[in-house]
């Protein structure tokens, strides 16, 4: 037989498939319910990089296909599969054929299995090549559909691009496998299964309706309803940026002296120059109180324009619409005696001028043409070391009119204790012994003892005992009252625990005001690090 004859022999086998399966697709998909369509439409693989995985791509892909959903799909379909009469034409599946007779092979079926896989292996096993036929006849036929024309909301068109191309599948494997016509390739299960696994297969990599972009963009829009969230930023040239796009136009902080708008979104003014900084952001959708100011150092505001909205500033994002917006800027730590870190409050509001609420850092100043102002260092500057050295759980005690030796004994195996000019300091990790009141009425016996207790949920016990007495005890807090003991005041005076900050620094500050000691930074560091 000439070639060109049995090519478009091939061809016109080719073209009446395309067209049998195509006539097909309407009924087939009018049995796939809405919801786990959509769940299809939208379906995003995982990644797999284990190289053991067996059986044909679109088996791996029913395999990582969700089974409830794909148990659903077979609910629906199975009736009416069963009921499918399409055979393919005779020369598209001519080069498939079953096994040769006293051939062998096994099945493995493990408890808990889904009911489609077993079935599907059945016909990899005796019809070789069918489901690699099936995926590639899905494949070039899905070119075919037409769905410009979906129209509705994103679970509408989501579905209909899920069960368009289900039904197509569907239909091609029912064409092939009727035609090959033995009891396995006749399989409902087996031609559900295999449809299933195809579509999982191709339809991550088939673009979506030309609808479902705006439908999903809507959907988004509906269902904002604010976020919040931390991150990381990199800082160039003193500033970061919260942009949609890179901006052309250059920041001018001489309003704020903190952030400015600019195209397509804002930027902030760090103290430092290059690097990161920590950020934590929250976007709300109603307008906010008045800012509470008091751990901030510099605390501003100012609108901007959202050109088309979604904005990233690390894993989170701004609203996804357009529109003006304001956004608060507080920040820390810029003049670099202290830990810098920035916190944006953004929410929908009209143009308005730049708001100051507080300006205290020498950056801020400089940038407004203001005068830089003196600012006096916190009485707990000297001993923040001790505080980040120990991390987010400890308890520091010191103890006068003892040695080393009186003191071990009440403390446990989680402990250090170091002597010092007058006493010993002691210093637990994660543990909280030196807070006890009997424990500290004991150390107290021939002096003073005093502690600082925190831990990873920010409770925190400051103690003062003196001469077999407890003084004091109280969680340090703004409105706490630590009774009218003159040296408890002296040692508390100057030190706002209203301002969180360093919070436990300033404990041990009391604690050491009170005993009256100095902490050997050297040698308590050693002892800190071994106990560690």
């Amino acid at each position: 037989m000439p070639v060109g004859r049995t090519i478009t022999r091939h061809n016109r086998a080719v073209g009446e498939f395309e067209e049998l399966v195509l006539q097909a697709v309407p009924a087939i998909e009018a049995l796939i319910p809405a919801d786990p369509a959509a769940e299809l439409g939208r379906y995003e693989p995982r990644q797999w990089t284990d190289g053991r995985r067996h059986g044909t791509p679109a088996q791996r892909a029913l395999d990582d296909f969700p089974g409830p959903t794909a148990e659903r799909l077979l609910g629906a379909l199975e009736l009416g599969v069963a009921r499918l009469t399409l055979t393919a034409p005779a020369e598209t599946v001519a080069g498939l054929r079953p096994l040769p007779n006293g051939s062998s092979f096994s099945i493995v079926s493990f408890m808990g299995q889904s009911a489609l896989k077993t079935p599907v292996t059945m016909v990899a096993a005796v019809h070789p090549g069918a489901i690699e036929l099936i995926t590639e006849r899905v494949r070039t036929t899905a070119t075919l559909l037409d769905l410009s024309g979906v129209t509705g909301d994103e679970t509408a068109v989501a579905a209909r691009h899920g069960a368009a191309h289900l039904a197509l599948a569907v239909a091609v494997s029912a064409a092939v496998l009727n035609r090959l016509g033995t009891p396995t390739s006749k399989d409902p299960l087996a031609i559900v299964g295999i449809a299933i696994g195809v579509t999982a297969l191709l339809l991550p990599d088939i673009p979506k309706p030309p609808a479902y972009a705006r439908a999903l963009l809507q959907k988004r829009r509906d269902e904002y309803r604010g976020s919040s969230w931390q991150t990381s930023v990199p800082v160039s040239g003193h500033e970061f940026v919260f942009v949609e796009e890179p901006s052309h136009s250059q920041a001018d902080f001489t309003a704020t002296g903190l952030v400015a708008a600019v195209d397509t979104g804002f930027a902030v003014r760090t103290g430092v120059e290059e690097g990161r900084v920590p950020v934590s952001v929250q976007v709300v959708l109603e307008v906010p109180g008045e800012p509470d100011v008091a751990h901030w150092d510099e605390v501003a505001e100012v609108s901007f324009t959202a050109v088309d909205g979604d904005a990233r500033l690390g894993h989170g994002g701004m609203p996804p619409w357009p529109g003006d917006f304001r956004v608060r800027v507080s920040a820390r730590g810029r003049d670099g005696d202290d830990d810098e870190s920035h916190e944006l409050l953004i929410w929908p509001a009209p143009h308005a001028e730049p708001l100051v609420h507080k300006k205290t850092d020498r950056v801020g100043h400089r940038l407004r043409g203001e005068p830089e102002p003196e600012r006096e260092v916190a009485p707990e500057a000297a001993l923040r070391w001790l505080a980040t050295l120990l991390g987010e759980a400890a308890t520091v005690t010191v103890i006068t009119g003892l040695d080393v030796d009186d003191v071990v004994d009440d403390f446990e195996d989680d402990s250090v204790a170091v002597e010092i000019d007058g006493g010993v300091i002691v210093v637990e990790d994660n543990n909280y012994v030196g807070s006890n009141q009997e424990v500290l009425e004991r150390l107290s016996r021939n002096g003073k003892a005093a502690s600082h207790y925190w831990n990873v949920n920010a409770v925190t016990q400051l103690s003062f005992a003196r001469g077999g007495v407890l003084v004091s005890s109280e969680e340090p807090w703004e409105e706490v009252d630590f009774g009218d003991d003159p040296e408890v005041a002296a040692a508390l005076d100057g030190l706002d625990f209203a301002d969180w900050r360093h919070l436990n620094a300033k404990g041990i500050t009391a604690v050491v005001r009170f005993t009256g000691v100095e902490l050997p930074r050297e040698d308590l560091t050693a002892a800190i690090e071994e106990l560690y």
